[in-house]
């Protein structure tokens, strides 16, 4: 076993594997596929396990995160609007593999024809409801957008890119399915007006749950899945057995009077994010004893500063300093980016730089 003498994150392969699989049983009857999004784990090494599992295409983030992929990947779509800024870089990608920009604006394709050096296929990002990034799916500037297209040397338009985002502030499975439907009547609107294109989705509470899209749809393009969170565990995308990630932190101080705990592992290591649980805020489940057991909880993470963590104990149990403490975080995207690197069992493994 890691002998831990800090924050270190755990990765759990065979729970990772079985996600990925409960994804694509999910899209078994039908032809969408699946191009997953690479932000979350962010790694060569898992991104492999998806090529065991018979995926031939990513999504990614940024320019970045598509150089550090394309060396095993030549198949990617950067599900981010295009960065006029980074251009070099697109076409020096071009050159080696297959790359799928994202544009929501007129003003930028004009751009991309001028310096752009051969044809690239693009996506127009499309707002439904989340109000993030995207063209509203009813906007007039969609004609606009693929007639310049459509008539360039230079893109070539592919179809329609949105995120149903709003799923993440469901309260539960049924919140994420009523969602997921109203986010699908307005993309049906735009299917019937634009019936030719492509149309890609992507958010992990609902790839999770529905098992039936309409035919319409292209791809589907989750991410967090692979590993889940507690985020996902309190909107009801997952079940607690499917948490693929642990941060473990070693005790630093007990203050039985407080009832709490003082641990080795910050907003550093877990980021600020958290869910409410009894009028609480909660930075992470916490567990002793064996790092992926489920059965030994013995509080929650109520506070976070920089390298600070502090529990608050919910049972009564001897624990003594140097003891490690195995932790769901809440957001397992943001807890990868902050460590930098995992464990899987006792090999370590550095995520992309």
């Amino acid at each position: 076993m890691i002998d831990v003498i800090k924050p270190t994150l755990l990765l759990n392969k065979e729970k990772s594997f079985n996600n990925i699989k409960n994804i694509q049983k999910n899209l078994t009857d039908s032809k969408i596929e699946l191009r997953p999004h690479f932000k979350t784990h962010q790694s060569n090494v898992v991104g492999n396990w998806f090529k065991e599992l018979g995926i031939k295409k990513i999504t990614v983030s940024s320019v970045t995160m598509a150089k550090y992929f394309s060396k095993y990947w030549d198949d990617i779509t950067i599900a981010f609007p295009v960065n006029i800024l980074e251009l070099d870089d697109v076409i020096m990608l071009q050159e080696k593999i297959k790359i799928n920009l994202l544009v929501d604006s007129y003003d930028v394709l004009e751009i991309l024809e001028k310096k752009l050096r051969s044809k690239i296929n693009i996506y127009l990002k499309v707002n439904v409801g989340y109000n993030r990034a995207g063209v509203d799916y009813e906007s007039d500037s969609i004609n606009d957008i693929i007639s310049y297209s459509e008539s360039s040397s230079k893109l070539n338009f592919k179809g329609f890119l949105t995120h149903f985002g709003d799923t993440y502030n469901s309260k539960s499975s049924i919140e994420i399915h009523d969602s997921f439907e109203n986010s699908i009547n307005k993309i049906s609107d735009l299917n019937k007006k634009f019936p030719d294109y492509e149309i890609s989705i992507g958010d992990t509470p609902s790839s999770s749950l529905v098992n039936k899209y309409p035919e319409f749809i292209t791809e589907i393009r989750p991410g967090n899945f692979v590993f889940y969170d507690l985020d996902q565990l309190k909107i009801g995308s997952c079940q607690i057995e499917q948490i693929a990630i642990r941060l473990v932190c070693p005790i630093i101080s007990i203050y039985k009077k407080r009832n709490s705990l003082l641990i080795y592992g910050g907003s550093v290591h877990f980021s600020k994010d958290y869910i409410i649980e009894n009028n609480n805020k909660c930075y992470g489940y916490v567990y002793h004893g064996d790092y992926w057991s489920l059965e030994n909880k013995i509080g929650y993470i109520k506070s976070l500063s920089q390298e600070h963590g502090i529990i608050e104990l919910e049972k009564n149990i001897n624990l003594k300093i140097g003891d490690k403490l195995s932790i769901i975080p809440v957001h397992s995207c943001l807890t990868v980016d902050k460590m930098r690197e995992f464990y899987i069992n006792d090999n370590k493994f550095k995520i992309m730089t």
